[in-house]
């Protein structure tokens, strides 16, 4: 019998007998410590599975762009402020919750490619602006709509209302867990 599949009598499985890595998991830990309960690691576990797909496919995405998820990030936070696209290190910093020599980086990266420029502060000689240039605007304009296509791909196999429920119950989580 495959090993994907519950017992079945029928040739057609439901959703629920069809088994995945986790309900493996669980099912090896039910036999060697039936003590356990295991509900949270059938939602965590799942969740963990699915940010390495994820993962890899928004990787595998923006590759095609010469982008990581970090420099994504940067310009995708900077594009959210029009008109000028332009953000402080600090307000950057606080949109991708990264520490201030990892932004630098990323940000030395960014400019050294032309899809961002560093500017001194009108308001301030000792501050700095960053700045999305044209072309980072068109990259990240291509990126975006092929991220955003992806995103779509891998969450249709859920229904609307199944992704409305879903992305609730994960705001839940988050909320209670976020600082």
């Amino acid at each position: 019998m495959d090993d994907n599949y519950m017992q079945n009598t029928s040739n057609n499985p439901t959703q629920d007998e069809v088994m995945d890595q986790i309900d493996r998991i669980v099912g090896l830990w039910q036999q060697v410590r039936p003590d356990l309960e295991l509900g949270s690691t059938e939602v965590i576990g799942r969740i963990v599975r699915l940010e390495y797909f994820i993962t890899r496919r928004v990787l595998q995405d923006l590759a095609h762009y010469d982008l990581n998820v970090g420099e994504f990030d940067v310009l995708a936070a900077l594009r959210r402020y029009p008109p000028s696209f332009q953000l402080s290190p600090n307000q950057l910093q606080s949109m991708v919750l990264i520490s201030s020599g990892a932004l630098t980086n990323r940000i030395n990266r960014l400019e050294s490619r032309g899809l961002v420029s560093r500017a001194q502060a009108d308001h301030d000689r000792r501050g700095v602006i960053v700045t999305l240039t044209e072309q980072g605007f068109k990259v990240l304009e291509e990126a975006v709509k092929h991220h955003l296509a992806a995103e779509a791909e891998l969450a249709n196999t859920l229904t609307p209302d199944e992704q409305q429920q879903a992305a609730a119950l994960l705001k839940k989580m988050l909320i209670a867990i976020e600082d």
